[in-house]
């Protein structure tokens, strides 16, 4: 028995102490007496919130009780088109010190089953893992879809608490409190917000890395709000350069009648109420005034916008007044979106769709059908009969044997060299969106497929300030899913490690940058004739020879043809026109159509990037706008320090603006100002791409805002059409006078006003209309016309 005892522990020991050492390294999580101490704290995104499809913050504080430096990783799995991505950012560690880094991320959904945040010693491919001995070691978070973030720096919290009562309105927005420290150094970062409001704050009290990031983010699309009245001059201090207006000190008034109009409430300031006192500056708009001076300017920096506020938004009694929330909804229109219950149009474009286009590599060509064909019929002829006729007459049909094996293998490998002869080399493809302010700067958005024709480790170099996303697939010559890729930004580049990559496979890169780059503009002198007719010309002073120009207008597609640097394209009233609403409203589908032939589909790039791009960015919204195309390399980068040579495919994009006044007429034709949607009861509101809405019960609210004129006008006509009004419909009119709505009822699908028009213009540049339903139906948003003559 006690041999037997022997034999067992002989036996069960040796399997003990394997086991032990199969788990330490298998699971390397044990924390080892040697092993540096390290805890971590995660603040993830602006007040705990991400924003989906934009770049968010995540900020990580490391604790160490050694001097310790490495890698930071965060490591996601293959969900939401990363591919396995790791952001990675070294970090040095001092004793005892707490050391706060900051990345950027993907704005997708996290939970500890698809990420988790490692350290390595020294570095993240050769250091030792380092578990964290307390702290959450994932990101857990859920991003936002179809709602707004208003960042507020303020020395009151509470600022703009109250557009919150906005969110029973159809609106779906956050109020996040921000303080200097949340101010990051890199604009990109700033992403995820869509607007920042500045009051009551001393913004010199930022650095100057955290001002440039807030300036940069300006232009390249976002909207800052620079309030605080008498507290204005340290709101501004470091915003000189954006600012709308120069402050020359402060006023008092016991009344706001604009502001009471703007709101739609009835407003009592209780006494005096200061504002600040500003003088415009040049290529600013007054929006409304008090009294005689400005209450609100707005100004285009690039792409982006600064509105000036006159007063302190958080100061009694206008922050508590029920009319404000409405004040700032029709301040800040153009970017603040309805919730669309029922799945209504995209919050936003993401490059994303754009995924399986990037697989039409025009340098990679399939093998003719003819060649394979040829090289069958060759291999059947030889191995059927003549091959047998030969070895028949020589009397060694016996070798055979090894002679169609020998022809198969040569055949095997003709078709390999001629299937293989373009992916010899690493190629790439890349499509990029550039999208032009109008005053010669503009923002470039890219995806880029690189193509692998041989297994291994690649290093690819990105120009500093880009932020990456990928995903790679692989063909069948092995599973790219379970291999690495590693992101690091830094303040010279961003480097991507792509390790394993099999044979002929695809990265899928998607490149983005929140910093502006002069490109040029189309210059564009454009008018209505009194027939309503466009007339004028269309200059190309872009960087980049251009083809197929067309100018989009009020439903209207202008064909504009080659343009290179310079040239000009002139329209006149006889000009060549085609009816987006003819198609459905597919601008892709109208410019590109499908076309089945030997050939191919010549222009399938083309038509997809419009189909997937134009309907959800804001210029097409407006409905005014120039596109053309270019294939000159606009994103460039190295791969293990040699350039990559790119098909490049350009699509140039550029918001246009007509001059309304001809020879003292106005005349504003259908289609030309866009209704945009501001409120919604409706459980269901669905607005497809072809102009058609799905409705359920309820109400919505839409407006018409006026572009801008300079002279003083008297309409002495206006008028609205619809294709389809629904059924079981009323629709309303704002009286701003009467502060009421007024039946608007169609006649033949048109209704129209001859007389007293200005009551339903509101501050001389908004038209409100709503629709109530009584049942679920389908409708189409109506088109404005206005007619009218300068004021002498």
């Amino acid at each position: 028995m006690s041999s037997y005892i022997r034999n067992i522990k002989f036996i069960i020991l040796p399997l003990i102490v394997l086991a032990i050492m199969v788990q330490s390294w298998v699971f390397p999580s044990t924390v080892y007496a040697d092993d540096p101490s390290i805890t971590i704290d995660i603040d993830l995104g602006y007040g705990n919130k991400l924003k989906d499809g934009r770049w968010n913050p995540v900020k990580i504080t490391l604790t160490s009780d050694t001097d310790i430096s490495g890698d930071i990783v965060i490591q996601n799995s293959e969900d939401y088109m990363m591919g396995n991505a790791s952001y990675i950012q070294h970090v040095e560690l001092p004793k005892d010190t707490k050391k706060e880094i900051t990345l950027g991320i993907p704005g997708v959904n996290y939970n500890k089953n698809n990420n988790e945040i490692r350290f390595y010693k020294d570095s993240v491919e050769k250091g030792k893992y380092i578990p964290f001995k307390s702290g959450k070691s994932y990101l857990d978070g859920t991003a936002l879809m179809n709602e707004e973030i208003i960042g507020v720096l303020s020395d009151d919290p509470d600022t703009m608490n109250f557009m919150n009562i906005l969110l029973g309105s159809g609106y779906h927005l956050d109020i996040v409190s921000l303080d200097s420290d949340d101010i990051p150094d890199d604009p990109m970062l700033l992403d995820s917000v869509d607007i920042l409001v500045i009051n009551r704050f001393a913004s010199d009290s930022l650095s100057k890395k955290q001002a440039g990031s807030i300036s940069e983010w300006v232009k390249s699309g976002g909207t800052l709000v620079l309030a605080g009245g008498a507290s204005y001059p340290k709101t501004a201090a470091v915003f000189a350069d954006l600012s709308p207006v120069q402050y020359n000190g402060t006023f008092a008034v016991t009344s706001l009648p604009e502001l009471a109009k703007l709101g739609g409430k009835p407003l009592n300031l209780e006494g005096e109420f200061t504002l600040s006192e500003a003088q415009p500056l040049e290529g600013s708009q007054v929006l409304y005034r008090a009294e005689t001076k400005p209450l609100f300017v707005t100004k285009q920096v690039e792409k982006g916008t600064v509105l000036y506020a006159a007063y302190d938004i958080a100061m009694a009694p206008l922050a508590s007044w029920s009319g404000h929330p409405s004040v700032w909804a029709s301040l800040l229109r153009a970017d603040l979106s309805l919730l669309q219950i029922g799945g209504g149009q995209n919050s936003g474009y993401s490059m994303n769709n754009l995924s399986y286009i990037l697989e039409y590599f025009p340098s990679l060509k399939m093998p003719q059908f003819s060649i394979l064909l040829w090289m069958l019929i060759i291999y059947v002829i030889i191995v059927a009969p003549l091959l047998y006729f030969i070895l028949k007459k020589v009397d060694k049909r016996e070798w055979a044997w090894w002679i169609i094996p020998l022809i198969a293998v040569i055949a095997s490998g003709a078709v390999y060299t001629i299937g293989s002869a373009d992916k010899t080399n690493e190629l790439a493809h890349t499509l990029n969106i550039l999208e032009l302010d109008g005053q010669g700067s503009g923002t470039t958005t890219s995806a880029s497929a690189f193509f692998t024709p041989s297994s291994g480790d690649y290093t690819l170099e990105f120009p500093k300030g880009t932020y990456l996303k990928i995903d790679r697939q692989s063909s069948s010559f092995g599973n790219s899913r379970e291999s690495n890729s590693f992101i690091e930004v830094t303040d010279q580049s961003t480097q991507l490690k792509l390790l394993n990559m099999p044979q002929w496979s695809l990265a899928k890169i998607w490149a983005q940058q929140r910093s502006t780059s002069q490109v040029g503009q189309f210059d564009v002198q454009l008018s209505l004739n009194d027939q309503g007719k466009i007339e004028g010309e269309i200059i190309n002073h872009t960087t980049s020879e251009l083809s197929k120009v067309v100018l989009v207008l009020g439903g209207q597609v202008y064909d504009l043809g080659d343009l290179g640097q310079n040239d000009k394209a002139k329209i006149l009233n006889t000009s060549t026109r085609r009816n987006m609403n003819s198609n459905g409203g597919d601008l892709g589908q109208l410019l590109f159509p499908y076309i089945n032939s030997n050939g191919g589909d010549t222009f399938n790039r083309e038509r997809e990037m419009l189909m997937n791009y134009a309907p959800s960015t804001s210029w097409s919204a407006t409905g005014s706008y120039i596109i053309g195309w270019s294939k000159d390399p606009m994103l460039t980068y190295t791969n293990k320090g040699k350039e990559m040579k790119s098909d490049q495919l350009n699509l140039w994009a550029q918001p246009v603006t007509v001059a309304l006044i001809e020879n003292g007429n106005i005349n504003i034709p259908f289609g030309f100002v866009p209704a945009v949607v501001t409120q919604v009861t409706a459980g269901l509101w669905n607005q497809g791409m072809n102009g058609f809405i799905d409705t359920s019960q309820g109400t919505a609210n839409f407006e018409f805002t006026l572009p801008e004129l300079d002279e003083a006008t008297d309409f002495q006509e206006m008028a609205f059409s619809t294709g389809n009004p629904g059924q079981d419909t009323q629709y309303r009119i704002w009286n701003a006078l009467q502060q009421d709505w007024e039946d608007l009822t169609w006649t033949n699908n048109t209704w129209t006003l001859a007389k007293n028009i200005d009551p339903y213009i509101e501050g001389n540049s908004v038209i409100r209309l709503m629709v109530s339903t009584k049942s679920q139906t389908t409708l189409m948003l109506p088109q404005l016309r206005l007619k009218g003559t300068v004021k002498p």
